[in-house]
This record gives C-alpha cells, sequence and structure tokens, in this order.
C-alpha cells in the first residue's frame, strides 16, 4: 500500500464521533434566553394603557389614527390640541355609583401629553360628517373636543374606523348613564323603604323625608281637629242660687222661735213690696 493512501485512512479513523458528557450539555443549554412568551395585540395594548391609566381594565375599539381637535370660543373655530395617534376606547374599573365606566384615550405620537376624557352621559357625544365631539366640564368650565378618525375610502381597511369608534363611543357613554342612573334609583327606593323605621342620629334628613313626615303631622292634626274629644262640661253656677245655698249654709236657725219671727219678718217684707207696687202701677193710671 502505497504511503498517500495510508495517509488518508489515517486522516478518515480520526474523524470518529467523540462521546458527550451529559452535565456539560445541560450546562450549555441552560445558558440559552428564554424564548419571549407570544402576547396578542390586544394584551400588548392593554399593558401599555395601564401604564398610562391603572383602571384600564378591558379594550373595547382601536383606531389607528386620529387627530384631537378643540373649540374655541373667542374665534369660534376648530383648533388643534397638538395631540394625534392611535385612539382607543376603554373599560375603566367600575366603582359603587357607577357599575360601568368608560374612556376615549389618544396615545400622542408628538409629545408626552396625551388626551384622556371619560365618558358620563349620552347627551355629551355628538357625531357629524366631519367630528366625533365630545363636551365636558373641567373646574365648571365646558370644554368641546373634536375627535377627527383617519379612515380611506373603500375598500380600504380603514373605510370603517370613522363609524364604528362614533358608535362604540355613544354606545359607551349610554350605558354609563343608564347604569348610574339605575344606582341612584336604587337607592331613592331603599331610602324610602327605611322612612318608617325612623332617622337615626348623624344620618342627612333629605327634602323627600321632611316634607312626608310634615304632612303625617298635618294629617293627624287634621283628623284631631275635626274629631276632638268631649270634655267634661261644668255649668257655671248662677249667683243667685250661690247666694241661696250660702244663704241656706251659713243661717242655720238657733231655735223654733227664731225661726218663727223671721219668717214673719220675711211675710212682711214681701207684703210691704207688693203694696207699693201697687201704688205706683195706680199714681201712673192717674196721671194718664
Amino acid at each position: 500500500m502505497s504511503p498517500r493512501k495510508a495517509r488518508h485512512q489515517q486522516t478518515h479513523s480520526g474523524n470518529a464521533p467523540l462521546v458527550s458528557d451529559c452535565e456539560s450539555d445541560a450546562n450549555y443549554l441552560s445558558d440559552l434566553p428564554v424564548p419571549p412568551v407570544q402576547r396578542t395585540d390586544e394584551e400588548l395594548n392593554l399593558s401599555v394603557l395601564q401604564r398610562h391609566n391603572r383602571d384600564v381594565i378591558t379594550l373595547e375599539y382601536v383606531a389607528p389614527y386620529a387627530v384631537v381637535y378643540q373649540f374655541s370660543p373667542d374665534s369660534q373655530q376648530w383648533e388643534k390640541s397638538g395631540i394625534e395617534g392611535t385612539a382607543f376606547v376603554c373599560g375603566l374599573r367600575p366603582h359603587a355609583e357607577s357599575p360601568h365606566r368608560y374612556e376615549v384615550m389618544v396615545l400622542n405620537r408628538r409629545g408626552l401629553n396625551n388626551f384622556n376624557l371619560e365618558l358620563l352621559n349620552a347627551t355629551d357625544v355628538e357625531i357629524t360628517e366631519e367630528y366625533i365631539i365630545l363636551n365636558s366640564t373641567h373646574d365648571s368650565v365646558p370644554h368641546v373636543y373634536g375627535l377627527w378618525v383617519f379612515s380611506e375610502p373603500p375598500p380600504s381597511s380603514t373605510s370603517h374606523h370613522r363609524t364604528a369608534i362614533a358608535h362604540k363611543i355613544q354606545e359607551c357613554a349610554l350605558r354609563v348613564e343608564t347604569g348610574r342612573k339605575a344606582v341612584q334609583e336604587e337607592a331613592i327606593n331603599e331610602e324610602d323603604a327605611h322612612m318608617d323605621d325612623g332617622v337615626p342620629m348623624g344620618r342627612q334628613v333629605s327634602l323627600k323625608e321632611l316634607f312626608g313626615q310634615q304632612r303625617q303631622q298635618d294629617d293627624a292634626w287634621s283628623v284631631r281637629s275635626h274629631s276632638p274629644q268631649r270634655p267634661s262640661t261644668e255649668f257655671p253656677i248662677p249667683s243667685d242660687s250661690a247666694f241661696f245655698r250660702s244663704t241656706q249654709r251659713h243661717a242655720q236657725p238657733h231655735s223654733p222661735a227664731v225661726s218663727a219671727q223671721s219668717n214673719g219678718q220675711d211675710r212682711n217684707a214681701l207684703l210691704d213690696l207688693f203694696r207699693r207696687a201697687g201704688e205706683g202701677y195706680q199714681a201712673g193710671g192717674r196721671g194718664s
């Protein structure tokens, strides 16, 4: 065999597979980076929105691009607010006074200030051909915002964004208003149910409770005034009866002789009285 052929065989035998160490392989695999968890677009958007508002819990709608305008009372024109970017309709964490809460948020691409407006009433939302008008009040000062949403004619994928987000905003605002009124009506019904139990100390009395109690008092007074209890009537004693009674009580006879003498004196006094009356009558007749 030629030296060249022998050299080739020796080289081929040197490429035999090596025995691997299991521990060393395990250490090598542990050093590899952990693959990222696959999340949906909605989950990614929620995580971003929750950095700006911790009360965000749901994502109702997303418009890729919108511009926020503000109506100027001085110039009576729409003016750019400097906020434009992706528009979101978010569901917020509810509380006792409002079981449903929603917010319109625009993440600004031009600066750090974003647009946040919580929906309160359905009447605060108006839809025109160009803007979605949102009315709000801050520190007793009314503000009017116009949300312009980018949309292209069909068959573009963005052709429905303006109409869809406008209807979603109206729907959420109506849901908020309806839920808040339901809570208020329930509170009024519970208050009326406990009115008969009396008003506990330290609790504020509403006008309805106050006038209701006054009405009950008025009704009770009316019943008493029209149906009085009959009092025990004591008629006054005439003066002559009182005189004769006192005379009889104090004039007790001491002896039969004294009684007879007083009776005779009384008869003589009566006879004199009748005689004088008769003489006066006769005298009057003669004069006439």
